[in-house]
């Protein structure tokens, strides 16, 4: 089974991951877009910090994979978020510590 592609700014750390999870890192809107563009399988997304977040859910509703966001800080689930209402799953207010949740939900339902 693939790992787990997960997709965070340039400079985030994210806690322990499995050996299998795969991190890409991106600086920009368009660079998160382009690696949704090529992903098949499971994504864990954090997107904190981009200004073009329409750019990134396009990408993530033509997206060939599942792709579960990670919101670091809190988000009362109504709130207008375009990449939350494209992805498969959102988990919010964990801090980075969600993106290491996210990839053990992903692994354990595969």
């Amino acid at each position: 089974m693939p790992g787990v592609l997960v997709i965070l700014p340039a400079g985030v750390d994210p806690s322990p991951l499995p050996e299998d999870a795969v991190v890409r890192t991106c600086a920009t809107a368009g660079e998160v877009a382009d690696a949704l563009s090529g992903a098949a399988g499971d994504v864990v997304l954090c997107c904190e910090g981009f200004p073009d977040l329409e750019l990134i859910a396009g990408a993530v509703r033509t997206a060939e994979a599942t792709v579960v966001l990670v919101e670091p800080g809190a988000w009362d689930g109504e709130s207008h978020s375009p990449v939350s209402a494209a992805c498969s799953g959102v988990i919010a207010g964990f801090g980075i510590a969600g993106v290491s949740a996210a990839v053990a939900l992903l692994r354990e339902r595969a």
